[in-house]
């Protein structure tokens, strides 16, 4: 080999992964799925104490960085509306921005979860399970 070409192929081996690739959509999904109880408790906690009867759908658009943390989390559009909405969407968006991905040779990239919610979707989930049945 001459030692041109050995220079040549030492230096592409050591170089950095190019970060052109985007994340999985499974990954991307099951890190969202570890974080659903935070949704759930933001719809809970702030929308349904101030307004029982909220429901609807939102949109969060998430920028996930190559290190794998959220650098901007927003509600991009929402048919949730009343009191409570506002709470919801800023409790959703505040702690997805705390949310970690993983790192790898990824670009930057936006994705857009929605999520639906309802009283009698939420009452379901709080209710005890029971283990007769």
């Amino acid at each position: 080999m001459t030692p041109a070409l050995l220079l040549a192929l030492t230096l592409a081996a050591t170089q950095p992964a190019k970060a052109d690739s985007l994340r999985a959509d499974v990954e991307v999904r099951a890190t969202v799925l570890r974080h659903a109880t935070d949704v759930r408790r933001c719809y809970q906690e702030e929308g349904l104490r101030r307004n029982p009867s909220l429901a609807g759908q939102l949109e969060l658009e998430l920028t996930i960085l190559p290190t794998g943390h959220v650098d901007r989390a927003s509600v991009g559009t929402t048919s949730l509306a009343g009191p409570g909405q506002k709470e919801v969407t800023g409790c959703i968006a505040s702690r997805a921005r705390n949310w970690r991905f993983v790192r790898g040779p990824y670009a930057v990239e936006t994705v857009v979860f929605p999520f639906v919610f309802s009283p009698e979707d939420a009452a379901k989930a709080a209710a005890p399970v029971n283990a007769e049945d």
